[in-house]
């Protein structure tokens, strides 16, 4: 199980392949969505990617918050998308790119009753409860979905490297996997022997 905080790769996919051409507001916030979920960036650096940081099919930048230069080879869907555009999505401000994805994952029927916060906006305090998966999702949940998505598939220090955290118990707890989801992937491990 993919914690609540992160999309799965077929949710992802059902994202990418829904058709928003009648929507152009929606169509580049899903487009910097996926671009945002398929390179593990932090929102201030892959709203900030231009056609200079392409090397050779691979997508390089210095992040923001750390320093760090980091190499990403580009997804299929990122590929497609800077065809489709014949380059980058139109930069968004975080606050409205929290807004659509929002819409877009309503729109792409991410309904699912999921535990997380909300904040109040009369008390501006986080609410803790049970929500439609739409509500909840912000840009962090690109960088979440990506590692998570690639935990147990590759080494930790193969996807840390790109997420940029610097031990493994950051890049653990960062993901939240839980002694649980451990446990379900030693059971994958031994059905599959």
């Amino acid at each position: 199980a993919v914690p609540a905080a992160s999309l799965n790769a077929e949710q992802i996919d059902t994202i990418f392949r829904h058709n928003f051409s009648n929507d152009e507001r929606l169509d580049n916030a899903r487009d910097l969505f996926i671009i945002g979920l398929r390179t593990g960036l932090r929102i201030s650096d892959f709203l900030r990617l231009k056609e200079t940081n392409i090397k050779e099919g691979y997508i390089e930048i210095e992040t923001q918050k750390t320093g760090q230069n980091v190499v990403i080879p580009m997804h299929p869907q990122v590929k497609e998308i800077l065809e489709k555009r014949n380059g980058f999505p139109n930069a968004l401000s975080d606050q409205r790119f929290n807004e659509y994805i929002k819409e877009v994952c309503k729109i792409t029927k991410l309904n699912e009753p999921t535990e997380g916060s909300k904040i109040n906006p009369k008390t501006k305090r986080k609410v803790i409860g049970v929500y439609p998966k739409h509500e909840l999702v912000t840009s962090h949940i690109c960088r979440r979905s990506f590692a998570s998505n690639l935990y147990g598939k590759l080494p930790n220090m193969v996807i840390m490297g790109i997420t940029g955290h610097q031990t493994e118990a950051q890049f653990l707890k960062y993901i939240k996997i839980t002694p649980k989801e451990n446990a379900k992937k030693l059971q994958e491990y031994w059905q599959k022997q």
